[in-house]
Order: structure tokens, then C-alpha cells, then sequence
């Protein structure tokens, strides 16, 4: 067969054009590409900033690396915060059907932020429905918190107990969501369309169950199962071909979890069912996440670290406490205060 240099210079205009829509496709869902590196956890915490408002009890962390700050969700109040460099927090976020906002993403390309939203009777705005009985997922303008919409999950599965928990955005702009009480992770799409992803007795335990998840580039969910601490991976294509993540180490009290690149994640682990674990794992795998070994350990001390997130490579996590707020009598809420703490735990490094 003749090839012309037309043709070939056609084939190279078509090749071209596509990893140009590719490229562009991913940059508006503000996915991240494919990352190198290595974790390093530190023995110490090389910065620290005090949350001025010791009435918020943050439950998670991510960054806005637009507004360079820190946003927190509020386990008591039902709101989403600002961190400024000194502590002082600005609420971005109010809304009245908010009772306790746990997980917390953002996508800067589209000026979106999401929330989960439970109610564990902790809250200063009780649900209509009570304890244990809320799933949803807010929506946000990022920009100026205004609301775009807001997604009944509970209703999915309605004889549940409900907890909405970690969330997570894959390449196509889908919400997975995991439910630490009931075993489901729930999927939106980007159209807002709720749906079981999947429902199974393997994700049933002891207390929370499902917590942190994170979307892989390569297709898949990563996700701990805090009662047992174990590490499910999960095909976006094939959610029933789920699979255990194999190792020797379990990580009961898991929490938040972030990929520091491809091959490596980072798990908060705080206590579970008479277990004080207290810190966060750097994890690497060699084999695609069919199995893992442990590299690195930053340990907290006595205090209940939930979620962590990345700031210019440099990994910082949050505690508040929120396992003293959880436990104290209803009359006796409002008397439990708690300045969280925001650290840098740990840093990516370039492999050599």
C-alpha cells in the first residue's frame, strides 16, 4: 500500500487533534494527570496553624489552590470554612439543610464544591429525619458558595441507616460517595443523577464501615473500610469485580485517604472498636494496587485525626477531636470545644 506524505501528514493532524480534546477534556473536569514521586512522612510537624473557632470541628480538609487556602467542613455547625495563613476562618458555605458536613471536594475548572451531609446528632440543625437517617451530596458554586444543587441520597435505600462519608470525582465528572453505615457507594453523574454504584454484605461491620475513597487515573476506586482497616479496590466498569488489597497491615480507624501519585496513597487512621491508631500511613504498591507495603508512618499522639489533603506537594492533615463531640450527652454538646489543629505531616519528593 502507498502512503503518501499527505497522508501521513493528515494521520499526524488526527493524532495531534486528539491528544489535543483529550488533554483539554481532562483539564476542564480538573482531573489530575498521572503523578510521580515518592511520600515522605516527617517524625514531627514542621508547620501548625490553630483554628481560631474551637466550635467548628472540622471533619475534612482540601485545598483551593485558586484562593491559596484551606477549606474545612464543620461537623457541628453544617457549613463549610476558609482557613486563612493565621486560623481565622470565613464561612463559605451556609446552608440550612446541611446538619453535618463530612467529606468535602472541589473542581476549580468548573467552580464547583461538593459536601456530603449526615446527621450522626451532633449538629446545631437537626434533621426532620434524625439519626442516622441522612445521605446527601450538596453542591456548590465554588466562587461564592452559592447553592446549585443538592441530591437525596437516603431515599436510594430508604430502610438503611445512612451515614454519607468520603467522596470522590473520576475523569468523567461522576460523585462516588461511600456510606459508612449502609454498604453502598452511591454514584452521581454530572447531570445529577443519583444512583446505587454498589451494594454489598462485604462492606458491613462493626460501627463506620466505609470511609475514605479516592479515584484512581487508571479506572478505579481505592477505599478503607475503617472497622476492619481494610483497602478495597473498586473498577468504575465492573464495581462487583471489586477485590481486598492484600497485605499483612490493616488500618482500623481508617478515615481520609489521598493519592500522593499512582503507586503511592496516604491513609489518616484514628480508632475504632478499642483500637487507637492515631496516624497516617504512606502506602506503595508495585502491582497496580493489587497489593501494598507500607513505607512510612507519621504517629499524632492522643488525638483523633480525620483527613488530609496536598498543598504545593506538602501533605497536611486535620484534627479536631470529633470522637469527644460524637460522645457527649445531647444537653451536653454545646459545653465540647475543640481548637483544631492543621499540620504538614509529610512532603512529595522527586523520585530519583
Amino acid at each position: 500500500m502507498l502512503i503518501t506524505r499527505k497522508r501521513l501528514f493528515d494521520c499526524s493532524l488526527i493524532i495531534t487533534t486528539l491528544l489535543f480534546v483529550s488533554l483539554l477534556i481532562t483539564t476542564m473536569l480538573h482531573v489530575p494527570p498521572a503523578i510521580s514521586g515518592s511520600v515522605k512522612l516527617y517524625d514531627k510537624p514542621k508547620t501548625v496553624v490553630t483554628i481560631n473557632d474551637p466550635t467548628i470541628f472540622p471533619e475534612s480538609i482540601t485545598y483551593n489552590s485558586k484562593s491559596k487556602r484551606f477549606l474545612i467542613s464543620s461537623f457541628r455547625h453544617g457549613a463549610i470554612y476558609e482557613v486563612n495563613p493565621d486560623g481565622q476562618t470565613t464561612q463559605i458555605v451556609s446552608d440550612n439543610r446541611l446538619c453535618s458536613v463530612l467529606g468535602i471536594r472541589i473542581n476549580l475548572s468548573l467552580d464547583r464544591l461538593y459536601a456530603t451531609n449526615s446527621d450522626l446528632g451532633a449538629c446545631t440543625k437537626p434533621t426532620k429525619e434524625g439519626v442516622k437517617k441522612t445521605a446527601a451530596l450538596a453542591i456548590y458554586q465554588l466562587s461564592n458558595g452559592q447553592p446549585i444543587d443538592y441530591i437525596d441520597l437516603s431515599e436510594l435505600l430508604p430502610n438503611d441507616a445512612h451515614l454519607a462519608n468520603g467522596l470522590t470525582l473520576d475523569n468523567k465528572g461522576n460523585v462516588y460517595i461511600t456510606d459508612s453505615f449502609s454498604p453502598t457507594i452511591y454514584k452521581v453523574d454530572n447531570q445529577g443523577n443519583a444512583s446505587v454504584f454498589i451494594n454489598n454484605k462485604e462492606f458491613l461491620g462493626e460501627g463506620i464501615n466505609l470511609n475514605g475513597i479516592v479515584f484512581h487515573p487508571d479506572g478505579y476506586l481505592l477505599t478503607v473500610k475503617k472497622s476492619t482497616g481494610e483497602l478495597f479496590k473498586i473498577p468504575t466498569d465492573n464495581p462487583n469485580g471489586f477485590t481486598k488489597v492484600q497485605s499483612d497491615t490493616k488500618f482500623v480507624g481508617g478515615d481520609g485517604v489521598i493519592l500522593g501519585s499512582n503507586k503511592e496513597l496516604i491513609v489518616i487512621a484514628n480508632q475504632a472498636l478499642g483500637v487507637n491508631n492515631n496516624s497516617a500511613y504512606s502506602l506503595k504498591s508495585y502491582d497496580n494496587w493489587g497489593s501494598f507495603t507500607v513505607t512510612g508512618r507519621y504517629k499524632f499522639g492522643d488525638v483523633y485525626p480525620t483527613t488530609a489533603t496536598i498543598k504545593d506537594k506538602k501533605i497536611f492533615a486535620v484534627h479536631s477531636n470529633i470522637n469527644k463531640l460524637v460522645a457527649a450527652p445531647i444537653g451536653k454538646k454545646h459545653t465540647i470545644k475543640q481548637s483544631a489543629l492543621i499540620k504538614e505531616i509529610g512532603v512529595l519528593v522527586a523520585d530519583k
